[in-house]
C-alpha cells in the first residue's frame, strides 16, 4: 500500500518518445526533493498500477503516465513539468510526482534495516504510516503544493485498492483509515473529502479502536529524524498489535476476508471511489486559489524587480552620461580621440539607405494583448475545463473562459531606440575605423526616422560618445588600448538611458566586440543577452572578425552576428542591413 519500494526497478528505460518529458520530470523531482542524484523513468506502465513510485536503493522515481496524466496522454500534450503553469495544468500528476519527491526527501532511513528488525506485518505497518508522515511534513515545508497532494491522494489509495480487498475487514479498514483519515490529520485532506469513507470506518472500527489508531499515526507524523526510523519501530509494533487484537476479538482468525465480509469491503471501495472524485473536485478550488496567488506574487515581484533594476541602471546611466563625451581625465581608460572628420558623400548616402531599412523594419513590431473567451478560437486550457466541471457540479453558474488567444495590431507610429556599445580593448584596434563610420551612419539614420540613439565605449572604464537625443555631426575615431572590458557597466548605462529592456516600440542593441571577456563579464554578457531576447530587443553583434566567444555569448538567442566586415565604406551599409534584419527577426518572433 506504500509507494516506497525496495525491489529492482520495473522500467528498465524510458521509451524514446518520453525522454524529453522524463528529463523534465527528473529535474522537477530533484528540485522538490532537494537532491541532485534522482533518476526518473517515465512512460506507460512505469511504476506499476500506481501513478508513481520511489526506489530509495536505486534513487529512482517511476511515473506511469497513463495513471498520472490519463490514458490518452502523449508526450507533446504534457508540456514542460518544470514550468509552474504546466504543473497547474496537471494537478493530479503533479501531486503524484510531489509525493514521490517527499519520499526521496524525507524517507531517508534504511528499508533493509527496518525489514531485518521488523516482522513482515510490522514492516508493512511502518511503510503504511510513512505515507501520511512525509505528506504532513511536505504541506508545512511546501504549502504551495498542498492542492496537488489533495488532488491525487485518494487516487493513490485507489491504485492499490486490490491489496485492501485481500485482507480481513478489520485489517483492510485499518489500512484505509491510515491512508485517508490520517491524511486529514496530516493537513493534506479536508474532512469533507473523505466523509463517505469516514462514516463507514467510524461505524465499523468504533470510537475506541479509532482513537488508538489516531494516537499512533499522530505520533508517527511528529517524527522528524528522516535518517533514523528506529524510534518508529515501536509504533509499528504497537499498530500491528492493536489491529491484530481487534481482528481476533471480532473473530477474524485469518487475514483473508470471509465471504460475508466481502460486501462490507466492497462498500468501502465504492465509498473510496466517490471520495476520490469529490476530493479531486474540492482540491480544484485550492489549486485555483494557489495559482492566482502565485500569479499576483509574480506580477508584484516582476514589478518590484523592474523598478529596482530600472533605478540601478538609471543611476549608472546618470553617472556615465553626466559628463562630456569621450574619455575623461579621471577615468581608468587609456582610450583617446585620434581623428575627427566630416562624413563623406558616400557615408551620407549610406545613412539615407540605412534609414530607409530601419523605417521598414521598425513597423514589424506589433502590440499584443492576451484575451480569454468561452468559445474558440484560441488555445484550450484543459485545467479550465476541469474547473468548469467542478463549478457546475456544485450547482453554480460557470463563468470559466477556457479559450485563450493573443490579439495583435500594428502600432500607428512605433518608436525606434538604438543603443550601441563598442569594446575598446586592445584586440579591437583594427575595428575602430570601420566602427567610427558605422557609428555615424547609425546615428544619422536613426535621427532621420525620428528615433533615439545612444552610444558608449567600454574598456577599463565606460564613457559616452553619443548622448540620447543627440546625433553625431562628425566621424570620431577612438583608440582601443585597454586591457579589460566592463561590459556590465556599459549595458546598464545604455539600458538606463534608453529603457531598452522595458520600453516600447522597436529596440535595437548593437554590440561591437570580439566577446573575449573575463569569466564574470562573460556571465553578465550572457545574462543581458538572454534578457534582451526575452524583452523583444533585437541584437546585432559585430566582432568584425570570426569569434567563437561571440557565438557562445549569443547561444540560444535570435541575435545576428556580422563577421568579416572591415572596409569602412562597406561596413556602414552592411551594418545597416544587418540591423534592419535583426529588427525584422525579433518583430517576426514577437508576432508569432
Amino acid at each position: 500500500m506504500a509507494h516506497i519500494v525496495s525491489r529492482a526497478t520495473r522500467a528498465q528505460a524510458t521509451p524514446p518518445e518520453w525522454l524529453r518529458a522524463g528529463a523534465q520530470i527528473g529535474r522537477l523531482v530533484n528540485d522538490w526533493a532537494m537532491r541532485s542524484d534522482l533518476v526518473a523513468y517515465v512512460g506507460p506502465g512505469a511504476g506499476g498500477p500506481a501513478p508513481a513510485c520511489f526506489n530509495p536503493q536505486l534513487a529512482e522515481v517511476e511515473v506511469n503516465v497513463e495513471e498520472a496524466f490519463g490514458k490518452t496522454i502523449t508526450p507533446e500534450n504534457i508540456g514542460d513539468m518544470t514550468v509552474r503553469d504546466t504543473q497547474f495544468e496537471h494537478p493530479r500528476a503533479s501531486g503524484a510526482i510531489f509525493h514521490e519527491a517527499l519520499h526521496a526527501r524525507y524517507s531517508r532511513w534504511s528499508l533493509e534495516a527496518a525489514a531485518k528488525e521488523l516482522s513482515d506485518a510490522e514492516f508493512r505497518a511502518i511503510s503504511l504510516l510513512e505515507e501520511s508522515r512525509i505528506e504532513s511534513i511536505g504541506v508545512v515545508d511546501s504549502p504551495q503544493n498542498r492542492g496537488f497532494l489533495r488532488s491525487c491522494a485518494l487516487d493513490l489509495v485507489l491504485a492499490d485498492a486490490k491489496e485492501l480487498t485481500e485482507l480481513s475487514s478489520t485489517r483492510s479498514a485499518a489500512q484505509l483509515a491510515a491512508l485517508t483519515l490520517a491524511r486529514v490529520d496530516a493537513g493534506v485532506l479536508e474532512h469533507e473529502d473523505v466523509e463517505p469513507v469516514a462514516e463507514i470506518l467510524e461505524a465499523f472500527l468504533g470510537e475506541e479502536l479509532l482513537k488508538g489508531m489516531r494516537s499512533i499515526w499522530n505520533r508517527f507524523q511528529m517524527h522528524d529524524n528522516h535518517y533514523d526510523a528506529a524510534p518508529l519501530y515501536e509504533l509499528a509494533r504497537e499498530w500491528v498489535k492493536l489491529i491484530e487484537d481487534a481482528a481476533t476479538e471480532r473473530g477474524e482468525d485469518s487475514e483473508q476476508p470471509s465471504p460475508e465480509m466481502q460486501e462490507f469491503i466492497q462498500a468501502m471501495m465504492d465509498a473510496l471511489a466517490d471520495a476520490a472524485d469529490a476530493a479531486s473536485i474540492n482540491a480544484q478550488g485550492d489549486i485555483d486559489d494557489q495559482q492566482t496567488s502565485e500569479e499576483w506574487e509574480k506580477i508584484a515581484k516582476e514589478k518590484s524587480d523592474k523598478t529596482k533594476e530600472a533605478r540601478d541602471h538609471k543611476t549608472v546611466a546618470d553617472d556615465v552620461f553626466s559628463h562630456g563625451t569621450g574619455p575623461q581625465p579621471y577615468q581608468a581608460t587609456s582610450s583617446r580621440l585620434r581623428e575627427v572628420r566630416k562624413p563623406t558623400s558616400a557615408e551620407r548616402a549610406a545613412a539615407v539607405k540605412v534609414s530607409i531599412m530601419l523605417e521598414k523594419a521598425k513597423y514589424r513590431e506589433r502590440d499584443e494583448k492576451e484575451i480569454s473567451s468561452i468559445l474558440p478560437p484560441g488555445r484550450l486550457r484543459t485545467r479550465a475545463i476541469v474547473q468548469d466541471a467542478a463549478v457546475k457540479s456544485k450547482g453554480l453558474i460557470s463563468k470559466v473562459e477556457p479559450w485563450r488567444r493573443t490579439v495583435r495590431k500594428h502600432t500607428d507610429d512605433p518608436t525606434l531606440s538604438v543603443g550601441v556599445m563598442v569594446d575598446i580593448s586592445g584586440s579591437m584596434s583594427s575595428a575602430m575605423q570601420p566602427m567610427a563610420v558605422a557609428a555615424w551612419v547609425m546615428s544619422e539614420a536613426t535621427r532621420r526616422v525620428q528615433g533615439k540613439s545612444a552610444m558608449v565605449y567600454y574598456g577599463s572604464d565606460v564613457f559616452p560618445t553619443l548622448r540620447p537625443g543627440q546625433h553625431l555631426t562628425d566621424v570620431n575615431v577612438y583608440s582601443a588600448p585597454d586591457g579589460t572590458e566592463k561590459f556590465n557597466k556599459a549595458f546598464k548605462a545604455l539600458n538606463g538611458s534608453l529603457n531598452l529592456l522595458h520600453g516600447t516600440g522597436a529596440r535595437l542593441l548593437v554590440v561591437v566586440s570580439d566577446g573575449c571577456y573575463t569569466p564574470e563579464e562573460l556571465s553578465k554578457a550572457q545574462h543581458w543577452m538572454k534578457r534582451c531576447q526575452e524583452s523583444g530587443v533585437a541584437v546585432l553583434w559585430l566582432p568584425f572578425e570570426r569569434s567563437s566567444y561571440a557565438r557562445h555569448i549569443l547561444s540560444g538567442t535570435d541575435a545576428i552576428i556580422l563577421e568579416d566586415v572591415d572596409d569602412p565604406a562597406k561596413a556602414a551599409t552592411e551594418i545597416g542591413k544587418a540591423a534592419a534584419a535583426a529588427l525584422s527577426k525579433i518583430g517576426t518572433r514577437n508576432a508569432a
